[in-house]
């Protein structure tokens, strides 16, 4: 953003290019404000919302402008407030100030022009259903991701404790991620380093490293967002981890296999200054390998094992040290006998508690029923189909579970 409301610089247009050069960015997604307006100036930069590259853009630096739409829902100095969380829209031809209870009529609003859709702030999450409210926590999550309206999800703050305290939960972002790719959503994985609402960090400290054919251009990144073609990492361009399943299949990949069989997994992470850690494969939320040793300048660390798959999941790779994660790969999936991902139970029954709280809370004289004064009855009936959806993917899951041969 240009600015984070009252008390943070408003930059100058012409900066931008120059502060791309810092984490040596290709691309900046720079996100007008069509939500409460916090964003100083956000009238005339919602007019920059055009479906092309910024003038300001150079040679291997790519601007352009997108949006992020948010009424906080603790924010009573705004005219109003909405329960849902903070969308991120990119790809937009156009934008405009929207104010709506629910976010999914703006997330409907913006796939209609072809927008690439996420949920941002993800690290505002604590690893339990969500009582008390901040404001961007993404309430809404679990139930966009059921019903289709979001291509991704995002974390663009670091810290490692709860919010409640003023830091940020990072393991709690990549958590909730965990627990949709285990009831079979392919969601994309992005970050972003939301400056300035960052205490200043450079643009780019946390970044989204994409995968595309032949010369970049922003539809193809955001593309590749969507289709699962990622690595984040929260220590910028200081390294990055390869994944390949069988030597071949990259994040976003899937590897279709006709039944149970041993998979080759092999992660290599690469960094451009010495870095002691460890990699760690994940596959259906838990660790299966870990490996650990120094990464620096042409001497790569690799971790290599075989993994069976008895059923359809996913694989991701992480790099951990003492100070927590640092990159983090978006999945390959290993279909098996053309079937779903339906790999926990217990976490589709997490997201339907999840709703099942959203539901009482917003009830007649609910401590969240102010978020909804306008058609409630259509807002509740859409939590249901995304509760009745979660409870689909329970009983596939536990039928899953009954039948795996060990």
């Amino acid at each position: 953003h240009r600015n984070c409301g009252d008390g943070t610089i408003l930059l100058p247009y012409d900066t931008l290019a120059f502060m791309m050069q810092k984490n040596n960015l290709s691309v900046i997604s720079l996100l007008a404000d069509m939500g409460n307006g916090e964003v100083k100036d956000s009238e005339t930069d919602l007019k920059k919302v055009n479906g092309k590259d910024s003038p300001l853009s150079q040679p291997g630096r790519i601007i352009h402008w997108d949006a992020e739409w948010h009424w906080d829902a603790t924010y009573s100095n705004f005219s109003h407030q909405a329960l849902g969380g903070h969308l991120v829209l990119l790809g937009l031809k156009n934008a405009r100030q929207i104010w709506e209870e629910s976010p999914y009529k703006v997330l409907n609003w913006a796939r209609k022009q072809k927008a690439i859709t996420g949920i941002c702030h993800m690290q505002y999450l604590n690893d339990k259903i969500q009582n008390e409210l901040n404001c961007c926590i993404p309430i809404d999550y679990p139930v966009e991701a059921a019903m289709g309206t979001i291509d991704f999800v995002a974390e663009d703050v670091y810290g490692v404790h709860s919010p409640n305290n003023g830091t940020y939960n990072s393991e709690a972002a990549i958590n909730a991620y965990y627990k949709l790719l285990n009831c079979g959503f392919r969601i994309g994985l992005a970050a972003g380093t939301d400056y300035p609402c960052n205490n200043n960090e450079p643009l780019g400290t946390l970044l989204t490293y994409v995968k595309v054919k032949n010369k970049l251009t922003y539809r193809k990144w955001i593309e590749g967002i969507k289709k699962g073609k990622t690595v984040v990492s929260r220590n910028a361009h200081n390294e990055f981890m390869e994944l390949k399943l069988n030597g071949k299949y990259e994040p976003g990949d899937d590897l279709k296999i006709k039944k149970p069989s041993s998979v080759s997994i092999e992660a290599v992470w690469t960094a451009a200054i010495p870095l002691t850690g460890r990699i760690a494969l994940v596959s259906n939320g838990k660790i299966i390998a870990t490996g650990e040793g120094t990464a620096s300048p042409g001497a790569p660390l690799t971790l290599k094992i075989s993994h069976p798959f008895e059923q359809s999941g996913w694989v991701c790779a992480r790099r951990m040290d003492e100070k927590g994660r640092h990159t983090h790969t978006a999945p390959v999936f290993v279909t098996v006998n053309n079937k779903p991902v339906r790999a926990s139970a217990d976490d589709a029954r997490y997201f339907m508690q999840w709703i099942d709280n959203i539901l009482k809370n917003i009830m007649p004289g609910g401590s969240w029923s102010r978020y909804f004064t306008s058609g409630p009855k259509l807002v509740r009936e859409r939590y249901l189909a995304a509760w009745e959806r979660y409870r689909q993917i329970m009983e596939e899951a536990e039928a899953n579970s009954t039948n795996t041969i060990f």
